[in-house]
């Protein structure tokens, strides 16, 4: 039993030696890269990293429960600029190492995780980078890398994800590349400058799930042998030179979720079977030269939640309920008033086609649509009706080249998300009433393009800065109140003399410090209103200021006097 409990004790000592020796390792080769980084701007490692304390303690850094050696360092958005040591190929443990958003340069040991993604690493990837056979994932997108794809010499099977996007990446996807990475499940080569065809080999990558090549200048036809990629969910091509027809073979993608192929040469009609993809949720064909009519079986899917089929030729008409961008195209018939049925629609984009529809029940059939954030049509009369706002969520308003007649209705100044409202190229009064309100910032420079105004109303609201220096250009303007607001800083010059239409200004409750010298009052009779107002045809100014008795007697007017032209 004596040599038994000794034997014990001896393999307990040289279990806790070893496991000493190798944590020491580990941080040896932590404090290496400690000493190798130049700036530490939140002081993360300089003032946590010590000897003095246990490794598997310090920030960042996670051990396994077993063994108590380092699996993983995490670092990543600190702001770090130094080099990455040899010695952390020392640590035999470490699987995952998380450095992205740095700034580090150096020669890194085989991993299985490799993370750089969001730094400012330049020059070509090296081609040692697949020579790494443990790698599972690598991930080095957003950097400025350029140069070719390295060629893959021998089997990585157990390599999953690769992630070059945005980068400066140049010349063709190595053809063989993908005969060596069969197990992989993620490709994203997306806003780089790769050019040729897609390698026949990616199509042997049959556990593919999420394909990302868009934005690079890839060319030639869609191979029918993509629908060898069963499996995937995403499939990214938009933005390159693809011609041809969209092969049939994509009813293999019973997965898919997502399908963007926009911005290329495709021809042909939409493929059917693009309508049986039953986990089909957004669908991208625009900018194409795509002709004919959608499928109907499109428009069955409950999945669907997103259409964009802008420019092309296509034709048919629309259906009862669907999230659709349609714009420019040759869709005719009128707009279902069962469009506002979707409740969740965010987003409606109808201009530049062949749609007849009344815009006030167009508008009033939305206001169900509570989660609308974008209206864009056109080339349709009518008038616009108060129930617009109703739509409570709406941040952008197009409704310019119509034939909108009548006024502006004051119910848009319920909308108070509105940021973009555009109405050019319609036939409406030249009015605009928005008081009593919460809008806030400056007048928008873009208002005085409203030339031909005649009534502006932006009083009570919580309007700030100057006014506009070119106020004059609204010369027809006969009844302006921006009274109740925060202006401050000076009238600008010029009012009186090309304001010569105006009956009525208000001004009051704001911080305009300059009447005296705009508006002079040598003139003080009850009942003739001064010389320098006689030209602004009988105009009743409102500058009650609010000032106090003392602010008032430096600019030399009595509030008695102010009201012999103020109301």
């Amino acid at each position: 039993m004596g040599n038994t409990f000794l034997s014990s004790a001896l393999l307990l000592i040289f279990h806790f030696l070893t496991s000493t020796s190798c944590i020491l390792t580990d941080q040896s080769a932590l404090l290496m890269l400690k000493r190798n980084i130049l700036r530490d701007p939140r002081n993360h490692l300089t003032t946590n990293w010590s000897a003095s304390t246990p490794v598997c303690g310090w920030f960042g850094i996670s051990c396994g429960s077993k063994h108590r050696r380092v699996m993983a360092i995490d670092l990543h958005g600190l702001g770090l600029i130094g080099t990455l040591p040899p010695h952390l190929g020392n640590m035999s443990f470490l699987s995952v190492l998380s450095i992205e958003n740095n700034n580090f340069h150096g020669y890194l040991p085989k991993l299985e995780i490799l993370s750089l993604f969001g730094n400012q690493i330049s020059g070509p990837i090296p081609s040692s980078i697949f020579n790494i056979s443990s790698l599972l994932n690598v991930n080095l997108r957003n950097n400025n890398l350029s140069g070719s794809i390295p060629s893959v010499s021998s089997d990585l099977l157990s390599l999953e994800s690769v992630n070059f996007n945005y980068n400066n990446l140049v010349g063709r996807i190595p053809k063989d590349m993908f005969d060596h990475t069969l197990k992989l499940t993620e490709l994203k080569l997306g806003d780089n400058l790769i050019s040729g065809g897609i390698p026949s080999s990616l199509f042997k990558c049959k556990e593919l799930r999420f394909l990302s090549l868009a934005a690079n200048h890839l060319e030639g036809n869609l191979a029918v042998e993509i629908g060898n990629l069963t499996m995937l969910q995403v499939l990214y091509i938009g933005q390159n030179n693809f011609k041809g027809e969209i092969p049939k073979q994509i009813m293999n993608f019973t997965l898919l979720a997502e399908f963007d192929c926009s911005y290329n040469n495709f021809t042909g009609i939409i493929p059917y079977q693009i309508g049986n993809l039953k986990n089909l949720g957004w669908l991208n064909l625009g900018d194409n030269n795509l002709v004919g009519l959608i499928p109907p079986a499109i428009f069955n899917s409950s999945t669907l939640f997103a259409i964009s089929l802008e420019l092309n030729q296509l034709s048919g008409h629309l259906p009862p309920s669907i999230n659709l961008d349609m714009s420019q195209n040759y869709f005719s018939g009128s707009i279902p008033d069962t469009l506002g049925n979707l409740r969740s629609l965010e987003r409606l984009i109808l201009q530049i086609n062949r749609l007849t529809f009344s815009v006030s029940s167009f508008l009033s059939s939305l206001t169900s649509c509570k989660a609308l954030k974008i209206l864009v049509f056109g080339s349709n009369p009518g008038s616009i009706p108060s129930e617009i706002g109703n739509l409570s969520s709406l941040i952008a308003i197009q409704l310019a080249e119509n034939e909108l007649t009548g006024t502006i209705p004051s119910a848009i100044g319920r909308l108070k998300e509105l940021q973009a409202l555009s109405l050019i190229g319609n036939k409406l009064e030249r009015r605009l009433e928005i008081g009593s309100n919460m809008f806030s910032s400056s007048i928008p420079s873009t208002l005085t393009g409203l030339n031909g105004l005649l009534i502006l109303n932006l009083s009570s609201n919580l309007l700030t800065g100057p006014l506009p220096i070119d106020i004059g250009k609204w010369n027809v303007l006969t009844n302006m109140d921006l009274s109740n607001n925060q202006f401050s800083s000076d009238i600008p010059t010029g009012v009186k003399e090309y304001l010569k239409d105006l009956t009525h200004f208000a001004l009051s409750d704001n911080r305009i410090t300059d009447f005296k010298e705009k508006f002079p009052t040598e003139d003080r009779s009850e009942t003739t209103p001064s010389n320098h107002l006689r030209g602004m045809q009988h105009c009743v100014v409102q500058f009650d200021f609010m000032f106090q008795a003392a602010k008032l007697d430096l600019l030399g007017i009595q509030r008695q006097e102010l009201s012999t032209f103020c109301m």
